[in-house]
């Protein structure tokens, strides 16, 4: 929304990897062995089985105390996904797509009821304190994607109680030369170029160069998005004892879509008037968002041996947003009638730059004392970010959302050109704001693995600082967050499990008495069992938790802050993977959640949820891929997808009266194919064929609302894709 303060940018997203493009999870053969069809050789080689962010360090997820869940890049190009919001469709606890079509040049959902900041390679990609420079990662770039769940403040320092994303890169890999490429073309004027290709140059000297040229158009009308992104990335030493990796990305971002919202009435509440299309835009044709990112990020790696090493990373962010909308403001111009058709209309002009620089070096080390087990780890980080902006909300002519008319002012292409408050909207010329905004963190953490037997003990523990500024006061604080965790493997191969961890998070807002609000509490006990099925990739899990955050910002009706808020989100999530037999793949992702504010300034807060977090869902997805028989090299699958409904707040009516409302549940269908042309012709080896379809009987639903400011967004309507890729 466009309030200020009270917009959900949520950090890093993606575009996509689309099917049949040259991506997939299976290791590498051996370097000079033949090479079959189906060979995909642009990929990392670590198990989706495996994760390293809950612990950092490389640790089957069925004998890590946490629920994580991990999306490879087959899945996010099998199911032709285009951003990270979409691909966490798939993960237990997450309510997605927050504003459904009308949003993707971010990638803003829940984490167990909580926003959640995103990571890149295990450093934080920072975002504006205040606005809208966000950066967002291309899914070409990206070769997993691990889903941390509850508190980690343990070893990443300021974070939510509902957990984190980590999207880790691609990295050059150990072979003489590989590439792939791929083009897909789709509904809304889809389109999307990858290419992505590497290989060996010296003796331990590997490189590796990809990009992507991608866009498409809006749902609604006048939008299109377009990107231009390339990385490269070079090691020294691979292979030996000491390595240093550097890459190096750039993204260009011309356009970023709509970003607007649908009036309550007529989507989520009935509107005598009618139903509002999910084509409409309430902003004017000139309406542009463009955004530019640079980031440089090294990686080295020295074994000391004897089963110690050290690690150390760092990355420089920078990001550059112009913005300039007019946007529909949620009330009718005559608030007392009850079929509205006209309604009210503001502008909004911002000029921004972010700049970040993150720091983690790690020391781990193995020994033994007497039969227990250690695996150590002791780091110091540092997160510095400096972001500044000027920008000026204005008025604007109204629009009737039925019958709109366009061209009844211009869109203000600087925050000097925004339209002045008070009727005419031309009546005078706002004056913008300037903020800038510092942040800074360092901590000291540590943590000990312990093994005696089949019991794995986890204990982590560490210490931060933090300082923050709005350009006119300073606030610092300091706080110690720790975790406890255990998981024990029975003889028949369950692992159950109990941890409790604790988080802290610093906050942008300031209060309605202009100070700054204090961090945020979390802690979280949570306990649960795994499986990993003896012999198999199939992985169950199952956790039940309970999270209570405290010393919540939250706003009050003037669209300011007060600080009073209590938190609990409690609930249940079950997940299993793998391959089955006859060539079949299924997934499946269950959670169920409550999420009630406890405690609150605003008596009717108080036992409600929290905005835009649903109950919960459940997807599941089956997939028929044999690997023998006439069929081979065919793949078919579907998926159903169910959000049960979210939380909206309390909405107004005409008369005066209002009551809590919730978005409706919607369930939704997707359906993919994907071909192997060797199977035709040896001379075609190396080229799949493959068709996406989502929103299969193209479903008109509401992802979510604020209905206190009579805001809704509608998802995605039904969009088909087709794929060619290659690779060598």
């Amino acid at each position: 929304m466009f309030i200020r303060r009270h917009r959900i940018a949520l950090f890093a997203g993606t575009a996509a990897l689309l099917s049949g493009s040259a991506v997939a999870s299976e290791p590498l053969p051996p370097e000079g062995a033949p090479q079959q069809a189906s060979d995909i050789v642009v990929t990392g080689q670590r198990p989706v089985t495996e994760a390293s962010s809950g612990t950092k360090s490389d640790t089957p997820l069925a004998e890590t105390p946490q629920s994580i869940s991990v999306i490879d890049s087959s899945m996010i190009a099998d199911l032709g996904l285009h951003n990270l919001n979409q691909a966490l469709r798939y993960v237990a606890g997450v309510t997605p797509e927050t504003r459904g079509a009308s949003a993707e040049v971010y990638d803003q959902f829940k984490l167990r009821g909580f926003d959640a900041p995103v990571y890149l390679d295990g450093l934080r990609m920072f975002s504006s304190a205040s606005g809208y420079a966000v950066p967002q990662v291309d899914v070409s770039r990206l070769d997993r994607i691990e889903v941390v769940k509850g508190p980690a403040s343990a070893l990443y320092g300021a974070s939510s109680p509902g957990g984190f994303v980590d999207e880790e890169s691609k990295l050059p890999l150990d072979r003489s030369f590989y590439g792939a490429a791929s083009g897909t073309y789709g509904t809304y004027n889809l389109y999307r170029l990858d290419a992505d290709m590497g290989g060996r140059f010296g003796d331990g000297e590997l490189w590796r160069v990809y990009g992507s040229v991608n866009g498409s158009d809006d749902q609604q009308r006048f939008g299109k998005r377009r990107r231009e992104t390339i990385s490269a990335a070079g090691t020294a030493g691979a292979g030996s004892r000491t390595s240093f990796t550097v890459l190096a990305a750039y993204s260009h971002d011309p356009y970023n879509g709509n970003y607007g919202v649908f009036p309550a009435l007529g989507t989520l509440i009935d509107n005598p008037a009618g139903r509002i299309s999910t084509k409409f835009y309430g902003g004017e044709p000139g309406d542009f968002f463009s955004r530019e990112q640079f980031g440089l990020t090294y990686i080295f790696r020295h074994d000391f041996g004897g089963g110690w090493a050290f690690r150390s990373s760092g990355r420089y962010q920078y990001v550059k947003s112009r913005l300039g909308i007019v946007y529909t403001s949620g009330t009718p111009v005559d608030p007392t009638d009850p079929a509205p058709t006209l309604y009210n209309r503001a502008s909004y002009a911002t000029r921004e730059q972010l700049n970040d620089w993150t720091y983690d070096n790690q020391l781990t080390g193995r020994f033994d004392t007497g039969p227990l087990h250690h695996q150590v780890l002791i780091g110091v980080d540092r997160q510095v970010a400096h972001s500044a902006e000027l920008y000026a909300f204005g008025t604007a002519t109204p629009i009737d959302v039925f019958d709109p008319v366009y061209g009844t002012m211009p869109t203000p292409r600087a925050p000097y050109d925004v339209p002045g408050y008070g009727p005419p909207y031309d009546d005078g010329i706002v004056t913008p704001s300037f903020i800038d905004t510092h942040q800074r963190q360092q901590g000291i953490y540590a943590q000990d693995q312990i093994a005696l037997g089949d019991l794995r003990v986890t204990l982590s523990g560490r210490q931060d600082w933090t300082r923050q500024t709005d350009g006119t006061q300073i606030q610092h604080n300091h706080k110690f967050t720790w975790r406890a965790a255990a998981l024990y493997k029975t003889a028949i191969g369950i692992a159950p499990y109990v941890s409790y961890s604790t988080s802290f998070e610093p906050q942008a807002s300031v209060l309605s008495d202009g100070s700054l609000a204090k961090p945020s509490l979390g802690k979280q006990i949570e306990a649960g069992a795994k499986y990993q099925v003896p012999g198999t990739n199939i992985l169950l899990t199952g956790a039940w938790f309970d999270i209570h955050q405290t010393n919540v910002a939250v706003p009050d009706n003037a669209f300011s802050y007060h600080q009073a808020g209590r938190v609990r989100s409690r609930g249940v999530e079950i997940e299993a993977s793998g391959s089955l037999p006859y060539g079949f793949n299924a997934r499946v992702a269950f959670s169920r959640q409550n999420v009630k504010v406890l405690d609150d300034a605003v008596a009717e807060h108080i036992g409600r949820p929290l905005d835009t977090t649903g109950r919960g869902g459940v997807s599941a997805n089956l997939e028929w891929a044999p690997k023998t028989g006439p069929a081979a090299g065919f793949a078919i699958g579907g998926t159903v997808r169910h959000v049960d409904s979210v939380y909206a707040d309390f909405f107004t009516y005409a008369d005066g009266t209002s009551s809590a409302l919730r978005s409706p549940a919607y369930t939704v269908f997707d359906a993919s194919m994907r071909y192997d042309l060797a199977k035709v012709s040896q001379a075609l080896a190396g080229v799949t064929v493959g068709v996406n379809a989502t929103n299969l009987f193209d479903k008109r639903y509401i992802t979510s609302c604020f209905a206190q400011y009579a805001w809704c967004w509608y998802g995605n309507r039904r969009t088909v894709q087709a794929t060619i890729g290659v690779h060598w």
